[in-house]
């Protein structure tokens, strides 16, 4: 027979993080792109921040993999420290992904949830058939507020045409994600 016994004093469960402070206007602000180096999500995303930025007078500052020295990224793991150490000098706002699979939506998350808790307002990129582990894990992670922009399932595999089309066409969602108008 197995017996568990549990502490009544031990570790709480995930800090509560809320979301950093939205800037009313966009422009002038500084986008950086954070890939996860996921198939196509530097695609879908750089044309976002491009269009976002043309839309509304903000300026694409950093596009980078997650990996340190920002050479490679692993989707299954967290921002390298340097990488969040650039985003956080030379970005005001950051879109991050593609959160569409199991970890790499976990660590997306907690990247955007990083950034956030450093005052950066970051909008996740996942898709509609991860939207709700992209939801549930945001919850889990102590952040149920966290920015989430949903687009079409699969990103990797999907033609450029149809990613910019995708990209072009969630600038207004971005938009009142970054503001804080959802």
């Amino acid at each position: 027979m197995t017996v568990s016994v549990y502490l009544p004093d031990s570790e709480p469960g995930p800090l509560s993080a809320g979301l950093a402070t939205s800037p009313s206007s966009l422009r002038g602000l500084r986008i950086g792109v954070l890939d996860n180096g996921k198939p196509n999500a530097d695609v879908v995303m750089t044309r976002a921040a491009e269009s976002l930025a043309a839309r509304t007078g903000a300026v694409v500052s950093v596009i980078t993999k997650k990996g340190p020295l920002g050479l490679s990224a692993n989707a299954a793991i967290p921002l390298a420290p340097d990488r969040l150490e650039l985003l956080l000098a030379q970005a005001d706002l950051v879109i991050t992904g593609a959160a569409d699979c199991g970890s790499c939506t976990a660590y997306s998350v907690h990247d955007a949830i990083e950034l956030e808790r450093n005052g950066i307002p970051t909008v996740v990129t996942t898709t509609t058939q991860f939207h709700p582990v992209a939801t549930t894990l945001s919850t889990s992670f102590g952040a149920p507020d966290t920015r989430l922009l949903v687009l079409p399932h699969p990103i990797g595999g999907t033609d450029e045409p149809t990613l910019q089309s995708w990209a072009d066409a969630a600038v207004d969602r971005l938009i009142a994600l970054f503001t804080g108008q959802v």
